[in-house]
């Protein structure tokens, strides 16, 4: 164990330093392609190359860009519009490629996100089950093409952070196994095998109702988001798998003491999240809820890596509290608690995995909360220890 938390805290001290000669090329990048910044216009963009590291991944680079710009008939408070899209390489031998707009019409009435992705993603598969040994680990790589894509509708005209929202939701995720280990898992035939071991694709149209009440999307302070969401996957949209899957995110956000100035980047806030998610048996094992950090880069359960426990049922709860330290400096420490199952019904209370962890954060663009995130995270039932480096906070 001391080797262990030797080997990742120089780890995380490289990270630091690369984190600084990043910040200072970012520095530079920022001057150059920031165009305006008023009360009521907040219009910019940013180009940059930004290092990361997970367990998943190990190191890796993303050169991206982010535009953002305020909403034509917004005012200073209104939420931005933005689009991302960045090319990720690690040393694992990963590519991902993707972009990621979030826009707002109508008076923030109307919020469309959508997901567009292709990769080439080395990874490792563990079987599906909350008890499974080490051992059972064996190396696959997927080619993924998704488009994924939500449309929320305000019921009340006050916007979508004023009342409940409906929506409607489109999933289509076609993945290819195409490396696989020799006599592994993923080459079982017959009753034992994994729904999904070639790979295919996966199409789906789902409904959502949802109340947010955060006050910003990304590094919220206040507020509360509730979003619940059914999909049905068909061969009438050309699927290779037909089921259904049932997803709940509840998030709460609390700030204790009277928030800083935007420029300063942080205030005393706790953050907690519930996540929950069902489906059937039909759901393809490359889509199955699991612990650890996904692909996207959403942290559920930081210090397991990620797809170490996969299921068809996921439950799980984690909270953070986040802190000011200095200037642009900001500290968190977290804990989470869950657990996958085969159904609802067989979750099983008695071998919750849980993990802790601490952090520190670095405001890269105070006024749009815009961080660079530092994490290590411990997973008590596998004894890992990991660090993390990513942008924006874990939830």
């Amino acid at each position: 164990m001391k080797n262990l938390m030797l080997k990742h805290f120089g780890v995380v001290i490289l990270l630091v330093h690369l984190a600084t000669v990043f910040f200072a090329a970012y520095q530079i990048f920022a001057q150059e392609t920031f165009t305006t910044a008023t009360t009521t216009n907040r219009t910019g963009w940013r180009v940059l190359p930004v290092p990361g590291y997970a367990p998943e991944t190990q190191f890796s680079l993303t050169i991206g860009g982010l535009y953002y710009f305020s909403q034509p008939d917004g005012d200073s408070t209104s939420r931005l519009n933005q689009i991302f899209g960045g090319v990720q390489y690690t040393l694992r031998n990963q590519f991902v490629a993707s972009v990621l707009p979030e826009l707002y019409f109508n008076r923030e009435n109307i919020r469309l996100f959508g997901q567009f992705e292709v990769s080439r993603y080395p990874d490792y598969f563990y079987g599906v089950g909350n008890d499974l040994p080490e051992s059972n680990r064996e190396p696959f790589t997927i080619f993924r093409a998704a488009a994924i894509g939500s449309v929320w509708f305000s019921l009340n005209g006050q916007g979508i952070r004023n009342g409940v929202n409906v929506g409607m939701y489109c999933d289509f995720d076609y993945q290819n196994v195409i490396e696989r280990q020799m006599g592994g898992l993923l080459e079982r035939t017959g009753a034992d095998s994994i729904v999904g071991r070639n790979g295919g694709l996966l199409a789906g149209l789902g409904l959502s109702l949802n109340y947010d009440r955060r006050d910003r999307t990304v590094s919220a302070r206040t507020g509360e988001l509730v979003d619940m969401r059914i999909v049905t996957y068909s061969r009438l949209l050309g699927s290779a798998f037909e089921g259904w899957r049932w997803t709940l995110d509840v998030r709460k956000y609390w700030t204790f003491s009277a928030s800083t100035a935007e420029a300063e980047g942080f205030a005393n806030t706790l953050a907690v999240q519930l996540y929950a998610d069902a489906m059937t048996s039909g759901i393809p094992f490359f889509r199955m809820g699991f612990l650890g950090t996904t692909i996207q880069g959403a942290a559920m359960a930081r210090g397991y890596f990620g797809g170490r426990f996969r299921d068809k049922t996921l439950g799980l709860v984690q909270a953070e509290y986040r802190f000011p330290i200095w200037w642009r400096f900001g500290g968190v420490v977290f804990a989470a608690t869950g657990n996958v199952a085969s159904t609802p019904s067989a979750f099983d209370f008695t071998t919750l995995k849980h993990s802790i962890g601490a952090g520190l954060r670095f405001a890269l663009v105070p006024e749009e909360r815009i961080n660079l995130r530092i994490d290590l995270g411990y997973g008590f039932a596998t004894q890992t220890l990991y660090p993390y480096i990513s942008f924006t906070e874990a939830f």
